[in-house]
């Protein structure tokens, strides 16, 4: 179980990475960070704190560059939930964020039932060893 909340808390190395940038268009803005998330090919995933990221999204996956490509398509997944829960004001979804990484188990546990089972199926696939770096 421990291992699956360090898991929750390096999901958000790929949200905190990414710009969801105050628009009025949030639908446009959401999908365009989906997008990004999964793709790794805009500006913000280029930029210095992308890149950062992107090393310890690796990292984290063991140097598994398809689970680090599954960790970031989880991000995505996760980052609506977030946009609703932050009514798409971006402080809050910092907070937000913040909260989860201080307690992964009660973010975890805000889920749908799918997205915790592919984080479980993810955190699973990873060695103990690749997590326990990050203890």
């Amino acid at each position: 179980m421990f291992k699956r909340y360090i898991f929750v808390s390096l999901l958000f190395i790929g949200l905190a990475s990414q710009n969801v940038a105050a628009n009025p268009d949030v639908d446009a803005a959401l999908v365009n960070t989906q997008d990004c998330l999964r793709k790794q090919n805009c500006d913000t995933a280029n930029s210095v704190a992308g890149k950062a990221a992107n090393e310890q999204a690796l990292k984290a996956v063991a140097g598994d560059a398809v689970k680090q490509q599954a960790l970031y398509a989880l991000s995505a997944d996760i980052l609506p939930i977030l946009v609703q829960q932050s009514g798409g004001d971006p402080a809050k979804m910092q907070a937000i964020i913040m909260k989860a990484q201080n307690d992964p188990a009660a973010f975890l546990n805000s889920l749908p039932a799918d997205i915790r089972a592919k984080i479980q199926t993810l955190s699973s696939s990873v060695g103990n060893d690749s997590l326990g770096q990050h203890r």
